[in-house]
């Protein structure tokens, strides 16, 4: 499984503080930054799962992520507020301060993982 993840940072914001929520939720990553975007790569959901579980959302995860399904890949946006308070909240996509768009590839297993039903 591959996850992609773009944010757009804004003027006011501090690109380390943007980078560090990134990370909390997506330790590890690979992280590039260029003309006020910044793209991440990794291969490890296991801190995402985690915050999933301890935040009791686990059906609501496996329902977002796989309406959000298509051809195997998932594409769906997180709050990037929320994010460096290290929370995972699920967004339309059109949060004030902005949001992750978060692509994840072979997303089925990801969705088997959280499902309450593997817990």
């Amino acid at each position: 499984m591959i996850i992609r993840g773009t944010v757009r940072i804004h003027p006011t914001e501090d690109p380390e503080k943007v980078k560090s929520s990134i990370t909390y939720i997506f330790p590890g990553s690979e992280l590039a930054m260029d003309d006020g975007l910044i793209e991440f790569t990794t291969d490890d959901p296991t801190r995402f799962v985690d915050h999933i579980s301890s935040q009791l959302i686990r059906d609501t995860a496996a329902r977002f992520i796989s309406h959000s399904l298509r051809d195997g890949t998932a594409r769906f946006h997180l709050n990037k507020q929320a994010a460096f308070m290290g929370e995972v909240n699920f967004t339309d996509g059109d949060s004030t301060l902005g949001d992750f768009y978060i692509t994840i590839e072979d997303a089925d297993e990801l969705i088997g993982i959280i499902s309450p039903e593997h817990a």
